[in-house]
């Protein structure tokens, strides 16, 4: 029998991430306020780069009042019931509940950031780690990275991880499952020399080989027990219970006016200080300077990526920035990816945290987007939001005598040619925060 071997040149493409490139991608998740922290900390150990205050531009109305009269927020499914226009609320409480939200990630590691990197030296670097956190809690980047990307020794990239690695709920900033359980087990007091063998052999817990284990760490089958139930308290993934919406009560990072029958969307210059760049100041470099001219490109390209799909949004849902949640039409990042040629994972970054002040309110970005809930014959699908809208206000002008059970509520909708089942309809109402028929009809 004959054997050959064959060899063969192949060619791949494939997108190198380098260290500026995920500092470039971090800036699309940061809003304006966020941004502006991040080149203030970033010009206060580089001397080429000079931050200016803007001129603030005067809102249509006054920005609060407009956003305690946005509708419920929500890209893609049912949403907390509006913040204001409830009977039973009233103007204090509603400005209470959006004052004391749900944090999301960045923003509750950001709260911490001052009493875990004492250095303000160190803040761009740990900056620098904040942009690459993962949804999960976990790092997205290798420190050499990180370092490079920030001009610094490797060692001095790993003092601030482990000073971020104190953050609450620990696990946070872990390069991988082992260091984010053993961050988890630190903090509880656990880490013994058996718990630290168990982590270290992890795969053989895969595995299933508790025997092999149990000789791994030096234990009896009792004590494996013991660690294992430990083990299985503990969140893999700690960062993954926070929403992703930034805390609302904030200045807007966008604006949008009518002018001459037309929408249009600028950034909020209040927010956001004007950059400028010193070729020769005292204390710079050739290197420093790079750094802060590829800063400079990489804010621009920011803010040009969040002005071109605010746009593309905007002229897809005129109608909802015109007469409310009644015209909001079904829409999607892909669509506006496939609309603008960037890639979705932009488009969910950008669309993450930013605040819209518009004439009628101040929105979440997110509230532009909206899955389509499938219609009957040949009707338009409708968008999620506006279904959810519509609930609520039929609830709201029920008979309060004989409330709508959640059949009748479905059988409303499929009337008006909105596929809609009972089970759907009890999701999407306990999502606006409304009790069943037989509880509204006790009270």
């Amino acid at each position: 029998m004959e054997t050959r071997l064959e060899l063969g040149a192949y060619q791949t493409r494939s997108l190198a991430m380098t260290s500026r490139l995920r500092q470039a991608i971090g800036l699309l998740r940061l809003g304006n306020q966020q941004l502006s922290d991040h080149l203030a900390s970033f010009a206060a150990v580089n001397p080429h780069l000079v931050l200016a205050a803007a001129p603030r531009p005067a809102l249509a109305r006054n920005w609060l009042d407009q956003f305690l009269a946005a509708p419920p927020a929500g890209a893609a499914g049912p949403a907390p019931a509006p913040i204001s226009g409830g009977s039973s609320s009233s103007g204090a409480d509603a400005a209470e509940r959006a004052a004391a939200p749900e944090p999301g990630l960045v923003e509750h590691v950001m709260a911490q950031l001052g009493l875990l990197v004492r250095d303000p030296a160190d803040r761009p670097l740990a900056l620098a780690f904040v942009a690459v956190l993962e949804p999960s809690g976990w790092l997205g980047a290798r420190v050499a990275e990180v370092a490079r990307g920030c001009g610094v020794p490797q060692a001095r990239a790993e003092k601030v991880l482990a000073e971020l690695q104190q953050a609450e709920p620990a696990g946070l900033f872990a390069r991988s499952l082992a260091e984010c359980l053993r961050l988890q087990a630190q903090d509880r007091g656990l880490l013994a020399a058996d718990f630290a063998a168990l982590l270290d052999n992890l795969p053989l817990l895969a595995r299933g080989d508790q025997a092999a284990l149990a000789a791994r760490c030096g234990c009896s089958a009792e004590r494996l027990a013991e660690m294992l139930r430990a083990l299985r308290a503990m969140n893999p993934k700690p960062g993954a219970g926070f929403s992703d919406a930034p805390p609302p009560i904030t200045e807007p990072d966008l604006i949008v006016r009518r002018e001459r029958g037309r929408w249009m969307v600028e950034l909020n210059r209040s927010t956001l200080p004007a950059i400028e760049l010193r070729e020769a100041p005292e204390g710079g470099s050739d290197e420093l300077l790079r750094d802060a001219r590829w800063m400079a490109r990489a804010v621009a390209r920011r803010n040009t990526t969040t002005l071109r799909i605010a746009r593309e949004v905007l002229l897809r849902q005129a109608g909802f920035l015109a007469d409310g949640p009644e015209r909001l039409v079904p829409l999607t990042a892909a669509e506006i990816a496939q609309a603008t040629g960037l890639h979705p994972s932009t488009i969910s970054r950008v669309t993450a945290g930013l605040l819209l002040a518009t004439p009628r309110a101040t929105l979440r970005f997110r509230d532009f987007f909206s899955a389509a809930l499938a219609a009957r014959g040949d009707a338009a699908p409708v968008a999620t939001q506006r279904v959810l809208h519509q609930m609520q206000a039929l609830i709201a002008a029920e008979d309060r005598t004989r409330p709508l059970s959640d059949d009748d509520i479905a059988r409303h909708f499929q009337a008006r040619g909105v596929v809609l089942a009972r089970r759907t309809v009890a999701k999407y109402r306990a999502a606006l925060g409304i009790a069943g028929s037989a509880a509204r009809r006790k009270r």
